[in-house]
């Protein structure tokens, strides 16, 4: 059985105050993609044109949300609403810019500027279990280094990611 995947806010537009259609997950008939504008291409894929989710209760295996969570008024709803639609063991990746990243202020329509800790309790306050991508930092380093210059990158990095899972 096919994994079904949601891509959230994938871009929607190749204008100049819009955001250029820029998908994570290739565009094929596992993927749906949902945003709050419908492209200005043709595409072959399911596009979905909502502010919520419109999905039945544990429906989805995957969803990936890049660059999303900053612009909604609502960011803890966002991610219960995943929560919601995610199938057991399903999970939602979120990426955003690090507060210490120029990204986070330049554009006006962010809502929220998040750091690694803030993301990782909002996503704890919508009933998931979080988890960060494991940078490879020096395996031959003693765990106590490794997991320090870990947390320095976490600090550092222009975009955080952080994946929820469902359990």
């Amino acid at each position: 059985m096919t994994a079904i995947k949601l891509e959230v806010g994938p871009g929607y537009a190749k204008k100049k105050n819009g955001y250029a259609f820029n998908p994570y997950y290739c565009p094929g008939h596992d993927v749906i993609y949902l945003d709050i504008h419908p492209p200005q291409f043709k595409c072959e894929s399911a596009w979905i044109v909502a502010h919520a989710l419109p999905l039945r209760d544990e429906a989805i295996d995957e969803i990936y949300a890049g660059h999303v969570i900053e612009h909604l008024e609502e960011p803890i709803a966002f991610l219960k609403e995943c929560k919601r639609a995610l199938k057991r063991g399903g999970r939602v990746t979120l990426v955003t810019p690090n507060f210490l990243s120029k990204n986070a202020r330049a554009d006006p329509s962010h809502k929220h500027v998040f750091d690694f800790v803030e993301l990782w309790r909002m996503v704890r306050m919508a009933g998931l279990t979080p988890h960060f991508p494991n940078p490879n930092v020096g395996t031959l380093l003693p765990k106590g280094l490794m997991l320090f210059l870990k947390a320095i990158l976490y600090l550092i990095s222009d975009n955080l990611t952080v994946m929820g899972e469902k359990a």
